[in-house]
């Protein structure tokens, strides 16, 4: 998987399913209406089950978008912008952030770029200045809903979001769950503190407690 890194005084409280936002403004608290259930992250099999379905369905747009959101770590936000000609040939996604306003170089990888071009030849050459992602973020997260159920991927709250949650968490599971990829997640993912992106993750204590006990077999 390729990676490229190229918030007001903030505090959040964070509870299993909910995320309150305190914002301080001259030593006065003050709670915002932003008040949302979190989306799940998925592990790498429920992902391909996922892209299987709606490969079984025809809806080549679908799966790519899975595969991009979990590669790219974006928000649907950004990926509902995407024109073709933003991505095919290309080796580098260049964009402003939506939420941030922040310039983004993303590197498209080999494999991604591979899945770039066959949905667009599968998909008959779609004018280049046409959205890779057509749906509105409602429709696109009652699709992900009805595939996750279809295939059976339980107990999970599933959005768009969670392709960017899975997609930051097989990163750190892929590089040892070290704290340089932490820090390195927090900068890509504009969170204040790597704190905020161990519960972005969700990461538990347990597993934190395990990445400790580790050491036991290496020294």
């Amino acid at each position: 998987m390729s990676k490229s890194i190229i918030f007001n005084n903030e505090n959040i409280c964070i509870f299993p399913n909910i995320v309150i936002s305190l914002q301080y403004q001259e030593n006065q608290e003050v709670m915002t209406t932003s008040i949302y259930k979190t989306s799940d992250y998925l592990t790498t099999d429920e992902i391909h089950r996922l892209i299987r379905y709606f490969k079984k369905l025809g809806n080549l747009r679908m799966c790519l978008l899975i595969e991009f959101g979990c590669k790219t770590l974006l928000r649907y936000s950004d990926l509902s912008r995407i024109q073709w000609n933003d991505i095919i040939g290309k080796d580098t996604l260049i964009l402003n952030e939506k939420k941030t306003g922040k310039r983004r170089m993303i590197s498209i990888g080999k494999t991604l770029r591979e899945s770039i071009e066959t949905s667009y030849n599968e998909l008959k050459h779609p004018n280049k200045e046409e959205l890779v992602f057509q749906y509105t973020l409602q429709h696109t997260n009652l699709l992900l809903k009805e595939g996750a159920k279809d295939v059976k991927i339980r107990n999970k709250n599933i959005s768009t979001h969670s392709m960017r949650k899975s997609g930051s968490r097989f990163i750190w599971e892929n590089n040892g769950h070290s704290d340089e990829y932490l820090i390195k997640l927090s900068s890509i993912l504009n969170h204040s503190s790597t704190f905020i992106t161990r519960k972005y993750l969700g990461i538990s204590k347990e597993e934190i407690k395990n990445i400790y006990e580790s050491f036991d077999d290496l020294l």
